[in-house]
């Protein structure tokens, strides 16, 4: 088995000591140009790497930080996933680990990530407009990060989709095909889960873009599940035979909403078009594809734990806040709005 160098080696090579050697590989002013090289290029030499339980002891730093999904659902949909690997891969090209945590937290087991020292920072998800988790991490001066927003984001950093564009976008797209009954589906990933931001956002665009084009209010709440989504649906079409075409701008709702027209003996686009939100792969998997509003979320994983390893780093007061635009792919589960019998 191969032996790897010690800083004791090190500190032995360089006839040195061990703090001497430790002062080096943190940094320290104090120590002489000549001293510093000769103890490098010995590192160099034998080949050492810190280990990552010495950077803690020596920064007082974890090199941890925390992605906080409370979503039963985290790990089962592409989406989901794609929000965990982006903020994976900027931790892993900062030399930071990723500790994702699923379950629901109370005040205390909040702040005990930090008071106990398994994170240096968090990141927030499934953000409500006003959210605990926020407060509380604002008034204990504890650094994080959210995907989402809340109601008051004034000085905090996050990253966000734009849900009302998203819906601006949606709906003129297929009010440019003729469409005029528009059918809404918003999902909410549980039903305890008041004024959850997304929703309150996606029907805030809905009223503006509904008030814009003067079209009647069709309007649907579902928990989420596919189950839930398909029954919605289907009661929605039921209750009102002259929608043209759904629309819903949650991932999850997709899955659901065709499942429903299939079981009614529609069929997309020809009776009923469907503009929904997915990712790139995932909108290629429907049947016919989906024409879709791509959502980001490789990326806004990525650049919120970005945000969160310059604020460890730079130690920056100033705050960053990114909200993402929508991108509409047109693809063919939608056509003009089918002419009237």
């Amino acid at each position: 088995m191969k032996k790897y160098a010690t800083i004791r080696d090190v500190a032995k090579k360089a006839n040195v000591s061990v703090a001497t050697v430790s002062r080096i590989l943190n940094d320290k002013p104090d120590v002489s140009e000549e001293t510093r090289q000769k103890v490098l290029e010995v590192i160099e030499n034998l080949g050492y790497a810190r280990s990552m339980q010495w950077q803690q002891i020596t920064s007082g730093k974890t090199r941890v930080i925390s992605l906080h999904y409370p979503y039963k659902l985290a790990v089962s949909n592409q989406v989901s996933l794609d929000f965990i690997t982006g903020a994976t891969t900027a931790c892993e090209e900062h030399n930071y680990s990723l500790h994702l945590v699923t379950q629901t937290l109370e005040e205390n087991s909040l702040l005990d990530f930090y008071r106990a020292k398994q994170c240096d920072g968090m990141v927030l998800m499934e953000i409500r407009m006003d959210d605990w988790r926020v407060k509380l991490l604002r008034q204990h001066n504890l650094p994080f990060v959210m995907i989402g927003r809340c109601e008051d984001n004034d000085g905090l950093d996050f990253v966000d989709f734009d849900f009302e564009s998203a819906v601006e976008v949606a709906v003129s797209n297929l009010i440019d095909l003729g469409h005029q009954n528009i059918g809404f589906i918003s999902v909410t990933p549980d039903p305890k889960r008041n004024h959850y931001s997304p929703n309150i956002y996606v029907l805030d665009g809905y009223e503006k873009v509904r008030a814009q084009y003067k079209i009647p209010n069709f309007y649907c709440e579902s928990e989420n599940e596919l189950e839930n989504v398909k029954n919605a649906t289907k009661n929605l079409l039921e209750n009102h035979p002259e929608i043209t075409a759904i629309v819903s701008v949650f991932d999850t709702a997709v899955a659901g909403i065709f499942s429903a027209i299939n079981s009614l003996g529609l069929h997309i686009p020809e009776d009923i078009s469907v503009l929904g939100l997915a990712d790139e792969k995932g909108a290629e998997l429907t049947s016919p594809s989906l024409t879709a509003l791509l959502f980001p979320a490789l990326s806004m994983g990525y650049d919120a734990a970005k945000i969160m390893i310059n604020k460890l780093e730079r130690n920056t007061k100033a705050s960053k806040q990114i909200l993402v635009g929508p991108k509409l792919v047109i693809r063919s589960s939608t056509d003009f709005a089918r002419k009237k019998a």
